[in-house]
């Protein structure tokens, strides 16, 4: 795409800006600006070349750039433009005008974008996850009783792909051993939050805004050692909305909570952007080390005081009622909490619901549909063939499955740990009577509040 200048139309016509997209210039260093042929010159910079200092100025970068690394920081890269996003503009057209990834192809972040990890696993159809998280300049979360508050301009950037062998477990991306599909990106703005999806090209090398969501086919080598085929959807706007909202509110999901990120990361020279010189990977608690950075406050200042919520599929962190309770807080809480889409069933999945009957056992369906079936419980103690809440989770049925959206497989690994959890719950009378008692209550107390 040719761009004209008004003033130097036949300098700046040959000049033109990366993927098509217009982009503030006042952002690049001089040294950039000389560096990269493709990126439109302004007037100021365009008259230093017309006196005849161009060499001069590049013999200058140069030898700054070799002889002082250390003058590059996070937010003017010499080697690579700063993140550009503003969260009161309309959505760009493609992802590259936010320069969020110096590689696209292996997620490398950009300065100032940090990649991070739940400590327990998200069930997407099996797909590979990517997180990131970019704070604007002076802008920081706070930390308060479990929960984070975002600063406005906070944008949380989760990147969906399929790994050739799922085997190899989560591994930073490459172009050999992983299909890249999506990028969503959740941006607080002084509104709330706005989901912005992305879909990539074939080949990684851009990805296009859509407010329709999409299909593609995927493959991949499964733990048994076989070959899986699957159609992965792509959530339209609408579905994304319904499954971040609280009380109306569309909000992040995940990172919302520090017990989820209370866990070590290894951070590598590519994806430690904040200054560090070390080549090696280090490994450091994803906590201490956005407070580090200054993207945190107010953690306490011994970490262990912060909750931790146990891996689901590691046997080492908890029990199995502790580590099916992290996977339905994961994978289903979102919805099934007070506040929450799901509210007016009555079911509570959230990690720290205390109440037998209000996280399901011997609890009645309520606004189940036909995804009750011929259960009389969510959970019945000692017949997980018999409770919904498995039953749901085993199906494929879009009227019956749940989570509702964001799954089309049954996760058989989180389906077996859930039914062993049932299958260990002790049955008794009393059991029974005091989840009736409880449930009795509680529907009393949400009328007295209406």
């Amino acid at each position: 795409m040719k761009i004209q200048h008004q003033r130097q139309r036949k300098r700046v016509d040959l000049v033109t800006v990366p993927n098509e997209t217009q982009m503030d210039s006042d952002q690049y260093t001089l040294c950039d600006l000389l560096f990269k042929k493709r990126i439109i010159l302004p007037v100021r910079v365009d008259a230093y070349l017309r006196i005849g200092v161009y060499r001069r100025l590049t013999f200058a970068c140069l030898i700054l750039s070799i002889a002082v690394p250390s003058l590059s920081s996070p937010d003017t890269q010499l080697n690579f433009p700063p993140v550009r996003l503003n969260p009161t503009e309309p959505p760009a057209r493609l992802i590259s005008a936010y320069r969020l990834f110096k590689d696209p192809k292996r997620q490398i972040p950009n300065g100032r974008v940090v990649p991070y990890d739940l400590n327990t696993p998200h069930f997407a159809d099996y797909a590979n996850l990517h997180r990131f998280i970019w704070l604007p300049k002076g802008k920081s979360i706070t930390y308060y009783h479990d929960k984070l508050e975002f600063p406005i301009g906070a944008v949380i950037i989760i990147t969906v792909g399929y790994l050739n062998d799922i085997r190899s477990g989560h591994r930073p991306a490459s172009p050999e051993g992983e299909q890249i599909i999506e990028t969503r990106l959740l941006v607080h703005r002084k509104e709330g939050w706005t989901g912005l999806q992305y879909i990539w090209d074939q080949d990684t090398t851009d990805a296009h805004f859509s407010l329709l969501g999409g299909k593609v086919e995927v493959s991949w080598i499964h733990y048994d050692g076989k070959k899986r085929n699957h159609t992965y959807l792509m959530p339209n706007q609408n579905q994304c909305n319904q499954c971040h909202q609280i009380n109306d509110t569309v909000i992040p999901l995940g990172p919302i909570k520090a017990q989820y990120l209370n866990k070590d990361y290894a951070y590598s020279e590519e994806t430690d952007n904040f200054g560090s010189t070390s080549t090696a990977t280090s490994v450091e608690n994803q906590l201490l080390h956005w407070t580090r950075i200054g993207y945190l406050s107010g953690i306490p200042e011994n970490i262990d005081e912060i909750p931790r919520i146990p891996v689901w599929n590691d046997p080492t962190t908890g029990t199995v009622e502790e580590r099916a309770r992290a996977y339905l807080d994961m994978n289903c809480s979102s919805c099934h909490q007070p506040n929450g889409l799901a509210s007016t069933s009555g079911l509570d999945l959230m990690y720290d619901q205390k109440i037998p009957v209000r996280y399901g056992v011997f609890k009645a369906p309520v606004a189940a549909g036909r995804g009750a079936g011929d259960a009389r419980f969510a959970i019945q103690p000692g017949r997980p063939e018999s409770s919904m809440l498995l039953q749901r989770l085993a199906s494929t049925d879009p009227g019956v499955r749940m989570p509702i959206v964001g799954r089309s497989l049954v996760h058989e690994e989180g389906v077996a740990l859930i039914e062993e959890w049932i299958g260990q719950m002790k049955f008794s009378e009393m059991t029974r009577l005091q989840s009736t008692l409880d449930q009795r209550k509680a529907i009393h107390l949400e009328r007295l509040k209406d």
